[in-house]
């Protein structure tokens, strides 16, 4: 059976109360969200509570709803930066652009009137949706935090993690807040943390003894408008480095130049075939061999930054690349 999509869409320019309207009659319709079917439970004289999220980025944020949506109400979603700084995007995420489809419907959880491009068409309309190639970086937060606003999920910033320790059946966990330190008791645990949950930034040894101030790591904050008239060093070739070079070359840099261990530019991104459901749905089912070989392919594949990113380098007559440059000492 082929089903054609319409290409009008009834909300295109309505604005956002509109498709406020709209969600909230989706939801009463699909009976959305269930109340509450988890028996309460207490530990020391406090209740217990179900599940705590850690992040309130975009996965933090999805798997808040889809906890309610499971009838599992009881939940708590905490996050330690400020209310709306959630997440890399307006930190060190640098790139101009996303890097994915604009289409792709992101967090909306099957409903389509929390899509992105729903959000966008609804605020700008269809022409400037039609117009725009890839979503900017910034108008991508604008719209997770306008998701956060119209599902109400309770966020409570400034928030962090200290500790978790297991206690008989449950997790304890140390929170630190404005309010000041807390213990709380929860039956699971989501860390939705993004790649800053996966530990710190790996540093060269090469960068040793080479004083702070003189280089950043990409994830670092950067005073770019320091480097004007200065000759900037990057080390790598990836998405980060690129973004990176740019802001610093966009900033006034007298010179950037790339210093790239590999002898070429990869020009495939050998990982975008991980978008297909049947990946998605059969990896978890391969075989560990499999799985590893086909991880281990990509990764030693290596992906490229994009191709828009390279571009934004690359127009600059003082921007150079270097292959074949691996950096074996720096001296501060």
């Amino acid at each position: 059976m082929t089903i054609q999509a319409e290409s009008g869409f009834c909300l295109d320019g309505a604005g956002l109360a509109a498709l406020e309207t709209r969600l909230r009659e989706d939801m009463t319709l699909l009976c959305r969200p269930p109340g509450n079917w988890v028996a309460g439970r207490e530990r020391d004289g406090k209740a217990v509570t179900d599940v705590v999220i850690v992040g309130a980025g975009m996965c933090g944020l999805v798997a808040w709803l889809a906890l309610q949506t499971a009838g599992i109400r009881n939940v708590r979603i905490i996050d330690a930066a400020d209310a709306g700084r959630e997440g890399p995007w307006l930190t060190f995420a640098r790139m101009e652009e996303l890097r994915s489809p604009k289409q792709l419907t992101g967090p909306a959880f099957g409903y389509g009137a929390l899509t992105f491009q729903a959000w966008f068409r609804a605020r700008f309309g269809l022409e400037a949706w039609e117009e725009m190639y890839r979503i900017p970086r910034p108008v991508w937060m604008d719209y997770l935090v306008w998701y956060r606003k119209v599902l109400g999920v309770p966020v409570e910033n400034g928030v962090r993690l200290e500790t978790v320790k297991g206690d008989d059946e449950l997790l304890r966990l140390e929170l630190d807040g404005p309010g000041g330190r807390e213990t709380v008791h929860a039956r699971r645990l989501v860390m939705a943390t993004g790649r800053d949950g996966m530990g710190y930034p790996t540093i060269p040894g090469f960068m040793d003894g080479v004083p702070e101030g003189r280089w950043a790591h990409s994830s670092d904050e950067i005073d770019f408008a320091a480097l004007a008239g200065r000759r900037v060093a990057v080390i790598g070739v990836g998405a980060s480095a690129v973004d990176n070079a740019a802001e610093a070359l966009e900033a006034g840099a007298a010179e950037v130049r790339l210093l790239i261990r590999r002898r070429e530019m990869p020009t495939i991104n050998k990982l975008m075939g991980i978008g297909s459901y049947g990946f998605t749905a059969g990896f978890a089912e391969l075989p560990d061999e499999w799985r590893w070989r086909i991880m281990n392919y990509s990764f030693v594949s290596q992906t490229p930054a994009p191709h828009g990113s390279t571009l934004r380098v690359s127009r600059h007559a003082n921007a150079f690349f270097h292959f074949g440059k691996a950096v074996r000492n720096v001296r501060g």
